[in-house]
């Protein structure tokens, strides 16, 4: 009985294993966030700058097989992929950036308003359990590479 028992026990102990843990935990790191200044150095995110950017305005467009399509989810709770937060004594906006593309830069534009776009190219490493971004450009320049010192990817626009 005791034998029985033990081999069990142990029968337990191996099917218990973490190989499938390990096999389900996936990594999504696509976002960046910036803060937004004008030339006078004020906030134009904060909303009660006079001068802030109408957050009812801002889109984002992801370019998937060649077409810029705007984003909206209406089942997320940011279902335009971006929000803007107060971070210390500033805003900031946080962007998911465009994944969908499978191979080459993946495009992002922010549409601030009907004259004002931005755009954000991303370098892609993927993994069967992963999607990094490498490298990210906004507006042709290079703002942040994986590796540089930096965890996350922040950085000032100025507007």
């Amino acid at each position: 009985m005791k034998n029985s028992l033990v081999i069990l026990v142990v029968t337990l102990l191996f099917a218990c294993g973490k190989s499938n843990e390990m096999e389900e935990q996936y990594n999504l790191d696509v976002g960046l966030e910036f803060s937004v200044l004008n030339s006078q150095n004020e906030d134009i995110l904060n909303p009660e700058n006079p001068n802030h950017l109408d957050v009812a305005n801002i889109k984002l467009l992801y370019v998937i097989n060649g077409e810029k399509q705007e984003v909206y989810n209406p089942n997320l709770d940011n279902p335009r992929n971006f929000m803007i937060y107060k971070h210390e004594n500033e805003y900031r906006i946080k962007i998911t950036l465009n994944h969908s593309e499978t191979s080459g830069k993946s495009i992002t534009y922010i549409q601030w308003n009907d004259s004002d776009v931005d755009t954000i190219e991303v370098n892609i490493n993927r993994t069967q359990n992963s999607i990094l971004q490498d490298e990210i450009w906004l507006n042709g320049k290079q703002v942040w590479q994986r590796g540089d010192n930096t965890i996350d990817p922040y950085f000032v626009l100025r507007k």
